[in-house]
């Protein structure tokens, strides 16, 4: 649908915010956030940090020659060693209905967005085809993502916040082991036929529904959408701090990092807004998926004996 006749047939059938504020309220928004706060906590996988080689670790070939897995990235993704304390994930990508939650409780607007433009829409959606469905992956930019886990932490108590690059990666690579070249439950490349849906029209699906959880309990490292972290984007920090303990990324910079559905060690940095290719007066606002860190190196449960 083009963006003129989407513009026309919302206004056909108008939203307001008022409205959608005073049915949510008519319902309470309180059970949502009791149950949120205590899902939020329930689904932290604690991990034991540990030390790892982070970036495009490579392999010695049969003529024992090291190269990179894929050499057009090695710059951003240059090899370093890095140290992690312990730390936990959540296990799931932040939902709509999570972050539907969060609007509402904070008087937030609940919006859905085509460029720079905003309009109301319907929180809480039920239909599993609607891009919003309560179970999908919630899609905001790299500020959103940031004021919602730290607002998660406000009200549970924990410091949470977005994680790092390093912690993602050492996740997703199953703490870091150089077997996990892709971010997959297995560390191998997905098939051809999961693919085709992980970048075809249903690539974002409920979470933790498409591929397994890898051996830490995490799901949808390697699908259902890229995913925000807390560091700013440089191509050659790295390179400069080859060694490094808890590395938080450089201190300011333009882009953020997001992480990418294809090797295990791809990152890319990402501005939040910029003009759009299909029209010099629209800004293209850059959306991705995300999921919250316990920044504490204690676990909230003892492990089961």
């Amino acid at each position: 649908m083009n963006k003129s006749l989407f513009f026309l047939l919302q206004a056909l059938v108008p939203i307001s915010w008022a409205d959608i504020h005073t049915r949510v309220n008519d319902h309470g928004i309180q059970p949502h956030l009791a149950e949120l706060t205590s899902r939020a906590i329930n689904n932290l996988v604690f991990i034991e940090g540990g030390t790892f080689i982070m970036g495009d670790f490579g392999a010695v070939g049969e003529d024992g020659v090291w190269r990179p897995y894929f050499p057009p990235t090695i710059e951003e993704d240059q090899p370093h060693e890095v140290t992690l304390s312990n730390y936990s994930l959540s296990q799931h990508k932040t939902t709509w209905g999570d972050f539907d939650t969060y609007l509402l409780t904070n008087g937030i607007e609940v919006f859905e967005r085509n460029y720079q433009d905003k309009w109301a829409r319907e929180p809480f959606e039920k239909d599993p085809a609607n891009e919003f469905f309560i179970d999908k992956p919630a899609l905001v930019t790299w500020q959103e993502a940031k004021d919602y886990c730290q607002w998660l932490g406000a009200q549970t108590d924990l410091p949470l916040d977005l994680p790092t690059s390093a912690q993602w990666e050492f996740a997703a690579r199953n703490r870091g082991s150089q077997e996990w070249i892709f971010s997959t439950h297995d560390g191998k490349e997905t098939s051809r036929d999961i693919k085709a849906h992980m970048y075809g029209r249903d690539k974002y699906v409920p979470v933790g529904s498409r591929l397994p959880a890898n051996p830490l309990g995490l799901y949808d490292m390697a699908d259902n959408g890229k995913e925000w972290v807390n560091d700013w984007f440089s191509e050659n920090w790295y390179r400069d701090n080859p060694q490094v303990t808890d590395p938080q990324g450089p201190a300011e910079g333009t882009r953020k990092v997001i992480r990418n559905l294809d090797f295990s060690f791809s990152r890319t940095g990402m501005s939040e807004s910029a003009p759009s290719l299909v029209n010099d007066n629209w800004d293209s606002v850059a959306e991705y998926t995300f999921r919250c860190a316990l920044q504490s190196s204690s676990p909230l449960r003892q492990a089961e004996p």
